[in-house]
């Protein structure tokens, strides 16, 4: 069976991206495991590990069958070199974001969030889920997973289960709880009966900014199960003529951001990019057989604290067009 995503987590990029880098996204599903790992290679029989020529015993070393000198990077190479790890690492973080939902989980399962109340506070929207599953193993004990912004998948809260409608609900502790010494490699979720009654729902609340995605997951024991959610309470969003542009934030303060497109037209002739500061770039995507695309942006600029992009498709059919703000300081719950 697949692995589910559950410690492949990516610690997400510190750096400050400046230069407006598009990327576009391969959108794998991160159910499935890769068997295309580095692997040291095999030297023939017969051949030094160095490189040079096998030297018969007692023969004279010989120049020329020493080992190059080790290069030292120019500055110019080391800045190339870090900048191309930053693009990678954007990338992973970018489709790891854009996949997470039903490309993220294990087939035959999924994950729905029903919203239940929002709640204004001085601090922002409190909004309150619970989480409806359908195709889990019956009577699986699940752990409950965040993936807020800026930060790694985390597990918080274990011991749900489904309940006869699907929701996820507090299950009641093992009789032995407590009894036995926790794996070395166990992760720090707390047990749901330590804080809810036993049946109860189980309640994701948050506050989000514009744009901001609540992603959420339930993962079985076996770590090879499980299924992903998200929602947006406060989309960033344009329509025009049938055609959607949403800007999802990747970062706080939008040093990432996802564009999805929706509506849009297969094979039709269209250009779509962005524009910061009166400078316009190319976004490279393509619309898939239901119409969807996505890809990502960092929108620093070079000499700019903060600013506003715009994101624009123009085709025969339709222009939606959209616009978000980035910079420090510019993450606030609504």
């Amino acid at each position: 069976m697949p692995s589910f995503i559950y410690s492949r987590c990516m610690r997400f990029f510190s750096a400050l991206l400046i230069g407006g880098v598009a990327v576009s996204l391969c959108l794998s599903s991160f159910a499935q495991t890769s068997d295309s790992g580095t692997q040291a290679a095999q030297q023939p029989t017969g051949q030094t590990s160095a490189g040079a020529a096998a030297q018969a015993p007692g023969a004279p070393l010989k120049l020329e069958n020493l080992p190059p000198d080790p290069h030292t990077p120019t500055p110019e190479e080391l800045a190339a070199r870090q900048a191309e790890q930053q693009r990678a690492q954007i990338v992973r973080v970018a489709a790891a974001q854009a996949n997470w939902g039903p490309k993220t989980s294990a087939p035959g399962m999924a994950l729905a969030m029903k919203e239940m109340a929002r709640t204004k506070t001085a601090s922002g929207t409190q909004i309150t889920y619970r989480l409806m599953g359908t195709g889990f193993p019956a009577g699986a004990t699940l752990t409950l997973l965040r993936w807020p912004l800026n930060q790694n998948v985390t597990p918080v809260m274990d011991g749900i289960v489904l309940d006869a409608s699907g929701m996820a609900v507090c299950a009641a502790p093992p009789a032995n709880a407590g009894t036995e010494a926790p794996a070395a490699t166990a992760p720090s979720a707390i047990a749901c009966a330590k804080t809810m009654q036993v049946n109860a729902p189980v309640e994701v609340t948050t506050k989000a900014a514009k744009g901001e995605a609540v992603r959420v997951a339930l993962a079985g024991a076996d770590k090879k199960s499980g299924a992903a959610a998200s929602a947006v309470p406060f989309p960033l969003a344009a329509e025009n003529k049938g055609c959607k542009l949403q800007v999802l934030l990747g970062s706080k303060d939008a040093e990432l951001v996802l564009i999805e497109g929706d509506g849009l037209k297969q094979g039709e002739a269209f250009t779509m990019g962005s524009e910061t500061f009166g400078v316009k770039g190319t976004l490279v995507a393509k619309p898939d057989a239901q119409g969807h695309l996505v890809t990502a942006l960092t929108p620093y600029m070079q000499g700019h604290d903060s600013g506003d992009t715009v994101i624009f498709y123009q085709s025969d059919t339709c222009t939606p067009t959209v616009s978000f703000h980035w910079g420090n300081g510019s993450y606030k719950a609504e």
